[in-house]
């Protein structure tokens, strides 16, 4: 208990910067079903999310998770992005470095690094640190539209790999975005998203979440509000 109000706290401090200049505000509500050996649980789960120009911070308050998360990118002169990511919750911090290259003729090479630190093992046997890798790219065609696959290792058993792949169909105001998981024991997840001006909808069933030995099923509705108030934006 203590030690959630501690990250809870942290964030809250660091909050008062952020709002004032925040591009948008997101408050998203996740309907969450965990499945495991016939005894499924369900949860509600809140997080609030402010956007400042190449910053932004997460607050999760919600009956799964308690923590914060903060991170942001740059950019060089190619328009390549290097970003960073810090979150903490209850049972694990995670730490993420990545990297987003602009190749030409569409395509961009991304690089995800990531560790994770599990406070509480779910099994014996179970490793406190992994270590997890992505590669793969991104394809843009027409204005706003691209195809996404990237390919992540599974650090509980080194030959074992999952693909997230996606198609993103976009405009100045909405998008609709569809993805499968599959991964190589044959197992398949899969999501999809679609964004309407200020409103979003999700679904998403994943196998394994986490790394754990739960498949999760996640109902997701969310406001994603301009602090400009614009509900519609013109084409540039």
């Amino acid at each position: 208990m203590l030690r959630n109000a501690f990250l809870i706290a942290v964030f809250l401090l660091w909050l008062p910067n952020v709002v004032m200049g925040a591009d948008s505000l997101t408050i998203t509500n996740d309907y969450i079903i965990d499945i495991k050996d016939g005894g499924d649980k369900t949860y509600n789960d809140t997080y609030i999310r402010l956007d400042y120009k190449q910053l932004y911070a997460v607050g999760y308050l919600g009956e799964w998770q308690h923590g914060f998360e903060i991170g942001g990118f740059i950019k060089d002169e190619r328009m390549s992005a290097y970003s960073a990511m810090l979150r903490a919750r209850g049972n694990d911090q995670t730490y993420q470095v990545g990297t987003d290259q602009v190749l030409g003729m569409g395509f961009v090479g991304k690089v995800d690094l990531r560790y994770i630190h599990i406070e509480e093992l779910e099994k014996t046997g179970d490793k406190h640190d992994l270590f997890v890798y992505g590669l793969g790219f991104d394809k843009y065609y027409g204005d706003y539209n691209y195809l996404t696959a990237v390919i992540y290792n599974d650090p509980r058993k080194s030959d074992r790999f999952s693909v997230v792949i996606s198609n993103t169909l976009a405009n100045q105001n909405s998008y609709l975005r569809l993805g499968v998981v599959p991964r190589s024991d044959g197992t398949l997840g899969y999501f999809g998203t679609i964004k309407y001006h200020w409103i979003v909808a999700g679904y998403a069933y994943t196998r394994e979440f986490d790394f754990t030995t739960l498949d999760r099923k996640v109902f997701t509705l969310a406001l994603q509000i301009p602090f400009d108030l614009k509900w519609n934006r013109e084409e540039q």
